[in-house]
C-alpha cells in the first residue's frame, strides 16, 4: 500500500510529471531506431543484416506495426507532454515555459503525419512532415532553454541540423543522420527534466 501511496503521490505532482513525461521521450527518441533495427526481418522470416537507408523505411519490414507503434509511443508522448504544460499553465507554485504547451503538440502531430503518410506512397507530404519534426526539434533546441544550457542547447540545434550535411555528402545513410538527430533531442529533453524549467517556487 504505501508503494501504491508513493505512485499516486507522484503521478498527483506537476513536477514529477513533467520531469517523467520528458525523460520518456528522451529515451524512446534514442531508443527507437535501434529497436527497429533489432525487430527487423527479410521477407522469408530471416534476420536482416544491414540497415535499412532510413528510418521511414521501416514502414515496409514484415513487422511494420512495431514501426506505428514506436513512432506513435513518441508522438503520444510530445502530445502529453504539451497537454500537460495545458493542465498546469495555471498553478502559481511552478515556473513554466507557455510556449511549451504549444510546440510540444505541434511536433506530436507532425509525427503522426510521418506515421500516416509512407515514404515511397506520398513522398513529398511524408518528406514535409518529416522535415517539420526534425527542424522543429532544431528550433525548439536553439530556442527555448535555459540559460546555463544556452551554449550546449544552441550547439545541439545546430548539430541536429549539420547531420544533413554528411548524408549529403553520401558519407553515411539518412538513417545515422536522422539517429544522431533523435540522440539530440533526446539529450535536450534530459537536459530541460533536470533543470529549472517547471521547477517550484520557493
Amino acid at each position: 500500500m504505501k508503494l501504491l501511496q508513493k505512485v499516486k503521490e507522484k503521478l498527483e505532482d506537476p513536477l514529477a510529471t513533467f520531469k517523467l513525461f520528458e525523460r520518456s521521450i528522451a529515451i524512446t527518441c534514442i531508443a527507437i531506431p535501434a529497436i527497429l533495427r533489432l525487430t527487423d526481418t527479410l521477407p522469408d522470416g530471416g534476420r536482416a543484416i544491414s540497415f535499412r537507408p532510413s528510418i521511414s523505411e521501416y514502414v515496409y519490414m514484415p513487422h511494420s506495426y512495431v514501426f506505428g507503434m514506436l513512432l506513435m509511443m513518441a508522438s503520444m508522448l510530445f502530445i502529453f507532454n504539451g497537454a500537460v504544460y495545458f493542465k498546469n499553465q495555471n498553478q502559481p507554485q511552478l515556473i513554466l515555459d507557455k510556449s511549451g504547451k504549444w510546440y510540444n503538440v505541434a511536433l506530436g502531430l507532425s509525427l503522426v503525419g510521418v506515421i500516416i503518410f509512407p515514404c515511397k506512397q506520398f513522398t513529398i507530404t511524408h518528406m514535409i512532415f518529416a522535415v517539420l519534426f526534425f527542424a522543429g526539434n532544431a528550433v525548439v533546441t536553439g530556442m527555448f532553454y535555459q540559460k546555463r544550457n544556452r551554449v550546449i542547447s544552441i550547439l545541439l540545434a545546430i548539430l541536429t541540423l549539420a547531420t544533413l550535411i554528411p548524408v549529403k555528402l553520401n558519407i553515411f545513410t539518412l538513417f545515422w543522420g536522422e539517429w544522431m538527430s533523435l540522440t539530440v533531442i533526446g539529450i535536450h529533453f534530459i537536459l530541460e527534466s533536470r533543470g529549472d524549467i517547471g521547477r517550484r517556487l520557493k
